[in-house]
C-alpha cells in the first residue's frame, strides 16, 4: 500500500443559546488527517495519524455554570466488524462395507472394506457496520469560560474491520447551571483511512 498525503479538513463552527442565557461556541480547527499502510501489514486493520484544534467558549450567562466538560474525539466507522475471527470446522465418518457370497459354487468367500467421508467448513460472523466513539482529549471551561484542546500526530487504528474505515472529528460541550443542563457536540467531514 502506498502511502497517501495529509490531507487538510475544513473547519467546524457550531453557535448556541442555552435556555438560560449562555452563548456558546464550539469549533474544531487545523484538522490533518494522514492515512497511513498498516505497521503489522494486516489486510482487516487501518491507521492513521489525526491533528487538531478544538475551542469551547461560554460567554453571558444569567446563572454562573457549575460543571462542564469539553471532549475532542473521533468516530470510526468499520463497515463489517470481523472480530469473531474465523471458524474452522469439520466431519468425517468411517463404516463398514462387506459382502457374502459362495465362490465357485461349493465354498463361501467374504469380502471386507471401509469406506468413508469427510466434509470441511471455514466461517465467520459478520457483524453489519459499527460505530466507535474515540474520545482523545477533554477538559472543563476555565474561569473565562473557554477552553483549548489540541492533538498533534496522535495515532488511531481499527482491527478487526471487513471493507472500508470511514472517521469522523467531533467536538462535544456539556455545560450546567443551576436552572439549565445544555449539551452539543461538532462533527467533521468524513474520510477514509
Amino acid at each position: 500500500m502506498v502511502q497517501a498525503d495529509p490531507v487538510p479538513m475544513r473547519p467546524q463552527v457550531y453557535d448556541k443559546v442555552s435556555r438560560d442565557g449562555w452563548h456558546l461556541n464550539i469549533r474544531i480547527e487545523n484538522e490533518v488527517v494522514n492515512s497511513i499502510p498498516n505497521l503489522a501489514n494486516a489486510q482487516n486493520s487501518r491507521e492513521g495519524f489525526v491533528t487538531a484544534s478544538a475551542t469551547a467558549t461560554a460567554v453571558g450567562g444569567a446563572n454562573p455554570i457549575t460543571d462542564s466538560i469539553f471532549i475532542l474525539g473521533y468516530q470510526l466507522g468499520c463497515q463489517s466488524d470481523v472480530s469473531a475471527g474465523l471458524q474452522y470446522g469439520g466431519t468425517a465418518g468411517l463404516g463398514p462395507v462387506g459382502s457374502l457370497g459362495l465362490g465357485g459354487g461349493i465354498l463361501p468367500s467374504a469380502a471386507v472394506g471401509v469406506n468413508g467421508g469427510a466434509a470441511g467448513f471455514v466461517q465467520t460472523v459478520l457483524q453489519p457496520g459499527v460505530i466507535v466513539d474515540l474520545p482523545l482529549s477533554n477538559m472543563t471551561l476555565g474561569p473565562s469560560g473557554q477552553a483549548m484542546l489540541d492533538i498533534d500526530n496522535i495515532h488511531i487504528k481499527a482491527d478487526a474491520c471487513g471493507g472500508d474505515v470511514t472517521i469522523r472529528s467531533y467536538a462535544y460541550l456539556r455545560v450546567s447551571t443551576e436552572a439549565a443542563h445544555t449539551q452539543f457536540a461538532i462533527y467533521g467531514d468524513p474520510i477514509k483511512i
